[in-house]
């Protein structure tokens, strides 16, 4: 096929059924068997454990690997290791995840493999219960020094911040972030394509064998941010990003950085979106209904979906009563 005949592509869901998951995933449409559970939707991935497979059009049952090579920068930036650069997930954290730190990417390169990154990621909150919170960083005034005596202690909790969430909250966490998904809360994960990930608490759970799950700690305490306290505050307003939410045909930016630029597009109406300099859009339906429309074709989407789009298509319209679509690009 033509790079010029290139069209949004969506792929097929890949299901991981860790055990902290539960079937909430079903709330936005994915097929779920009746004895699973499913804890993560990875929904575009170029990573060793899992590659995309496409799902629509001529080009289904092409892996994401074999459609960057042969589209190359029509569909994907140059990256260091010739991958996807982002992985895309839906999360259900049905039960509270592992208290965790992911390194950058100099520290994942020199510990754990030459080709590996770290991982810079984000979280929009597509639902949560009354009340919910999440973990997002250690306590104002902690070290490394006061960290490991309460981990050593068995005190790890009393160290870490809780936040308040609620849906529409949009979070990024940034590498050297201590962090931690809690019950009930389902999001849209945008993150480095990446999967290392240092454990620093498991709640005192058992993994599915029946053993405590491993944990990473010499690791995470050596990529955990710490800040004097005059720096503490400003560096968690970088974490939970604020925004308008009553403001609607809008365009909300939530992140530009060398890893990912994501805005949100809420609209109630027809609205046109053009490619400038990017290489791609991916599209997140985190809310509604309604169809996008390019010069070749037209894809009716509904919440829970998510597409690629290559930069070939130039320009596509979305027809919509009322939408939320998280638009990632680079």
């Amino acid at each position: 096929m033509p790079a010029q005949d290139l069209y949004p592509l969506k792929f097929e869901p890949i299901y991981k059924n860790y055990i902290w998951g539960g079937r909430n995933l079903e709330k936005i449409g994915k097929n779920i068997a009746p004895e699973k559970i499913v804890a993560e939707s990875w929904e575009i991935s170029d990573h060793d454990e899992d590659i995309s497979v496409a799902a629509n059009g001529p080009l289904r049952g092409q892996t994401l690997r074999e459609l960057i090579e042969t589209y190359n920068t029509d569909i994907c930036p140059e990256t260091e290791n010739g991958r996807f650069p982002i992985l895309i997930k839906y999360i259900d954290a049905n039960r509270k995840l592992s208290v965790q730190v992911h390194p950058d990417d100099e520290y994942a390169r020199t510990h754990e493999s030459p080709t590996e990154l770290g991982k810079n990621e984000c979280w929009y909150v597509m639902n949560a219960p009354p009340d919910a919170e999440l973990i997002l960083g250690v306590k104002k005034g902690m070290t490394r020094e006061k960290f490991r005596a309460l981990i050593e202690s068995g005190r790890i909790e009393e160290g870490l911040t809780r936040h308040p969430v609620s849906k529409g909250d949009f979070i990024f966490i940034r590498s050297g972030t201590v962090h931690a998904l809690l019950e009930g809360i389902m999001v849209c994960e945008i993150q480095e394509n990446s999967d290392t990930t240092y454990r620093l608490y498991d709640w005192g759970r058992m993994g599915a064998d029946g053993k405590p799950r491993p944990l990473h700690i010499q690791k995470a305490l050596d990529v955990i941010n710490y800040f004097p306290e005059s720096e503490y505050n400003a560096y968690m307003k970088q974490l939970a990003i604020p925004y308008d939410r009553s403001e609607k045909n809008a365009v909300h930016t939530f992140v530009r950085s060398e890893f990912f630029n994501i805005d949100l597009l809420k609209y109630t109406c027809d609205f046109d979106t053009e490619f400038q300099n990017e290489h791609f859009h991916t599209l997140n339906i985190v809310d509604g209904t309604g169809s996008i429309l390019w010069k070749d074709g037209e894809f009716v989407f509904s919440t829970g979906e998510t597409l690629l789009v290559p930069r070939t298509v130039h320009k596509y319209t979305i027809h919509t009563d009322e939408s939320e679509i998280l638009r990632t690009l680079l």
